[in-house]
């Protein structure tokens, strides 16, 4: 993007959803060993009619100051979950990565909306992966990591995003929430490939864990072929970024044959949005007694998320924007997270237990216990 100054108001926020001005894109994510394509990743843009294609940077802090990141996030949470069918009816077996707000995971009735979006849209759990920010995970371990217990129990997966950046000990969590680790940014990938599995910073004990665990390593921000060269050796098992393809719309996506970008990518206009069909029945379950009562019961109350997609309007296509407003939008979504202190890495103590036991957690103040 340029370096125009611009401003915000919270009615075009109102203006945004009432003209359908949000659009996603997905990047492809390939497993290392075959080369083949196994999922995308998705993020938001704002196609503004006045400053061009926003990165969600510039804007989703202020949407969450005005209150609507659950519409924000039902309206993602829809249009990768449809996406996600839509590759499956082609016959291709990937799956879909969401970005997901602390916040969100926390709140009254996530999980229970997911399995609802699941079943309406007719997608395994399996297909579903959910990403977390790692600086979350060290400034509230216990109650967010309670609320992926319980997604993982639907047999959604959940991504650690930040690669040791925010140093968490993941061996205090028994039983383990994740089921991948993503290693964010080609700086942080380069310093990864010169240290490798021996080195002492925190990359390298997320990729010595990641293997101990069997999780998936996922380098993102995958630019040039040096990028690329050795990712395996060190412990990566999956990468994405522009060297193999640049995020986009759903239906170029659709039309890819596979063939990697190699760094050669233009950032084109996003066509209009697809107007909704109309609105979507996705109400939280509310108090059903069980044993996770105790752990939700912590939580602050707040909007249900993945709320009913709203009816937007049929507007004309928008002005096609600059090429000078684009530059910016394609690397690492997240901003750089402040230092903390770092807390070490030991070895745990026994192994991860099956998800079919995960539930049977040590007894404590507020603990889960069965979520039967």
């Amino acid at each position: 993007m340029s370096d125009r100054t611009f401003r915000l108001s919270a009615s075009d926020i109102d203006k945004a959803f009432e003209r359908n001005e949000f659009r996603v894109v997905f990047q492809p994510k390939i497993d290392l060993a075959s080369e083949r394509v196994t999922g995308a990743e998705v993020f938001v843009r704002w196609q503004h009619p006045q400053y061009g294609l926003l990165p969600p940077g510039l804007f989703l802090d202020f949407i969450e100051a005005n209150g609507r990141m659950p519409d924000l996030t039902g309206f993602v949470f829809h249009a990768a979950l449809d996406g996600c069918k839509r590759w499956k009816a082609q016959g291709k077996d990937w799956a879909v990565s969401i970005n997901v707000a602390p916040g969100t995971v926390t709140s009254e009735g996530f999980s229970e909306g997911l399995a609802k979006l699941l079943q309406e849209y007719g997608l395994e759990p399996a297909r579903v992966i959910i990403e977390v920010p790692e600086r979350a995970i060290a400034q509230e371990p216990e109650t967010l990591c309670e609320a992926l217990l319980e997604v993982r129990e639907m047999g959604v997966h959940v991504a650690l995003d930040g690669g040791g950046i925010v140093p968490v000990d993941l061996a205090q969590f028994v039983p383990m929430p994740f089921t991948s680790i993503k290693v964010g940014g080609p700086a942080s990938i380069r310093l990864a490939q010169r240290l490798g599995l021996r080195g002492k910073g925190a990359i390298a004990a997320r990729l010595r864990f990641a293997h101990q665990y069997n999780l998936e390593a996922v380098a993102v921000g995958a630019e040039d072929e040096a990028t690329m060269q050795g990712l395996a050796d060190v412990g990566f098992t999956a990468a994405q970024g522009i060297w193999i393809q640049k995020p986009m719309p759903l239906e170029d996506l659709l039309k890819w044959n596979g063939t990697w970008a190699r760094g050669r990518v233009s950032m084109d206009p996003m066509p209009a949005a697809t107007p909704a069909k109309g609105p979507r029945a996705v109400e939280p379950k509310g108090d059903q007694g069980n044993a996770a009562e105790a752990a939700r019961a912590k939580r602050a109350s707040a909007p249900p998320v993945l709320q009913p997609k709203p009816q937007q309007k049929v507007m004309p296509t928008l002005p096609a924007m600059e090429m000078s407003d684009l530059e910016d939008i394609v690397e690492d979504e997240e901003a750089s997270a402040p230092p903390v202190k770092r807390q070490g890495f030991g070895a745990p103590a026994e192994g991860c237990p099956p998800m079919k036991g995960l539930v049977q957690r040590k007894t404590r103040k507020g603990s889960l216990q069965d979520l039967a």
